[in-house]
């Protein structure tokens, strides 16, 4: 019956939503940071691998995200003039994130299938990389999708923020990865994670606002779509033939 209650009241309702997204995100933030902060410091040589391009995707990826947690801040204050300005900001975040990560994404397959890890002529090497670039890229699709899905609900806030979040969630691997292989846990672990992130975000929905919001279903169906393709197209001799080819070919 709380959850009625919340739910019917404007102003608790968006007082518990500021409450929760904010803690949310910060939580999510900082998964994502801590991921790369344990790695660097468990492995200082690291750090030395980075190269302009993944120097300048990590650098979009945090200012995304911690422009994410100032708008959810400006939100909760009303302060929607200042948030509507901050918003365009993050289609240029947007844009890098996914520009710098294609070119990091052709730079690392490049690199790998130099030390024979990626290499073309061998069949298995092949669906290494196929698996490697669908899921890299699929991963960044999905995140645009939520992202412009966010844009487009701009004037329904319950919509736009779960969209904006979920987006946040998309991008978790990034970080997760390297805790995945720092602890050297299987890595299913992962997808595990992540599920349970949006088990956390289906629960308030439902026990705050006694429904489950269709921005919120949506979202975890794309993440869904993206598990399901890592663990059958992805990992289909021809689908790693092909992407190899046309990597190859660029």
């Amino acid at each position: 019956m709380e959850s009625t209650i919340i739910s019917n009241n404007p102003v608790e309702s968006r007082y518990a939503d500021s409450k929760f997204f904010g803690l949310f995100a910060l939580f999510i933030t900082f998964i994502v940071f801590g991921g790369f902060a344990l790695n660097w410091l468990s492995n200082p040589s690291h750090l030395g691998r980075v190269t302009l391009w993944t120097g300048l995707h990590g650098g979009f990826s945090a200012a995304w995200y911690l422009l994410l947690l100032t708008q959810i801040k400006l939100a909760s204050k009303g302060n929607y003039s200042t948030h509507k300005i901050f918003g365009k900001l993050s289609v240029f975040l947007v844009l890098g994130i996914l520009l710098t990560g294609s070119i990091m994404a052709y730079e690392f397959y490049h690199r790998l299938a130099g030390f024979g890890v990626f290499n073309p002529e061998d069949a298995q090497a092949r669906l290494r990389a196929g698996s490697f670039l669908g899921g890299a890229f699929l991963q960044w699709l999905i995140f645009l999708v939520l992202y412009v899905l966010g844009i487009l609900n701009i004037k329904n806030p319950a919509h736009h923020k779960r969209f904006m979040i979920a987006a946040a969630i998309q991008m978790m691997p990034e970080g997760l990865n390297r805790v995945i292989h720092l602890l050297s846990i299987p890595g299913y672990s992962m997808f595990l994670f992540m599920f349970s992130v949006y088990l956390i975000l289906m629960f308030y929905d439902w026990k705050v606002h006694g429904r489950l919001y269709a921005s919120t279903a949506l979202s975890f169906v794309l993440f869904c779509l993206l598990v399901l393709t890592m663990h059958t197209i992805f990992k289909w001799q021809a689908w790693g033939d092909w992407s190899v080819k046309m990597i190859s070919s660029i």
